[in-house]
């Protein structure tokens, strides 16, 4: 089902790194970006860009992303959060990158259109542990444009 897997590991800081289009027109800078409620949902929204909210104060992101060419299941017992948005590409190229500098992790030529990005969170408990285990899987497929769903919350 994946057309593409990528496992990546880089360093982040303010507790969020980024999926967005390669040309985003968000402002990761405006109130409405991390908003309570993106808090609440561990994902923030604007124009052509996701935040991921990182679970761990050691800006390490441990991740896995998957391109896919279909909507997949979700059965993944042992994850903590899932959470999904729309993202819409207009430059053709969809990226990872790092916060504040948003230095690009990862860069993949992609058809224009709305995706779908889900966000699976995993060991969020050990995020503040002297070595934390949380690790992230974000797949993306093409599917019409709709809001950020939480589809597992995580309970503390």
């Amino acid at each position: 089902m994946a057309k593409k897997n990528f496992v990546l590991e880089f360093s982040t800081s303010y507790g969020q790194f980024y999926v967005n289009d390669k040309d985003y027109e968000g402002d990761t800078s405006s109130e409405s970006f991390w908003s309570q409620q993106a808090f609440d949902d561990k994902l923030a929204l604007e124009n052509g860009i996701l935040g991921v909210s990182l679970q761990n104060d050691v800006g390490i992101v441990k991740c896995e992303l998957d391109i896919l060419d279909s909507k997949p299941s979700f059965d993944f017992p042992n994850c903590d959060h899932i959470v999904e948005a729309g993202l819409e590409i207009r430059s053709g190229i969809i990226q990872v990158t790092d916060c504040p500098s948003l230095d690009v992790i990862l860069e993949i030529p992609i058809s224009n259109g709305d995706y779908r990005v889900r966000v699976y969170f995993f060991n969020i408990g050990s995020g503040y542990d002297e070595n934390p285990q949380d690790y992230y899987k974000i797949e993306i497929w093409k599917e019409a444009f709709s809001d950020r769903t939480v589809l597992k919350n995580y309970q503390e």
